[in-house]
């Protein structure tokens, strides 16, 4: 359980901004075909989230990787978190 709390406070940082440039680059797809389309956003979603780990957690916060450390979560399971993660809210929006 206070994995799972961790992960969620570590992922809590990269939902928003992920989410936000998921939907503006949704919402250009948007003025090259007549809809708004999930697929787009759900793509974006995927390849964003990995951005935003990389942007916020290895360049603007390196350090913050020991705060999870010593919870018992390495960068590679941070990783792999994200990617899981990321994979499994952008398949939500690329089936709907």
């Amino acid at each position: 359980m206070r994995i799972l709390k961790s992960i969620m406070i570590f992922y809590k940082k990269l939902i928003f901004p992920t989410l936000i440039v998921s939907i503006l680059i949704g919402l250009i797809g948007v003025s090259m075909s007549d809809s708004f389309s999930l697929k787009g956003v759900g793509l974006a979603y995927i390849l964003m989230s990995l951005f935003f780990h990389y942007f916020i957690y290895e360049i603007r916060n390196p350090n913050e990787y020991y705060f999870y450390y010593n919870f018992g979560l390495s960068k590679i399971y941070l990783w792999a978190c994200t990617l899981i993660i990321s994979l499994f809210v952008g398949l939500i929006m690329i089936v709907l």
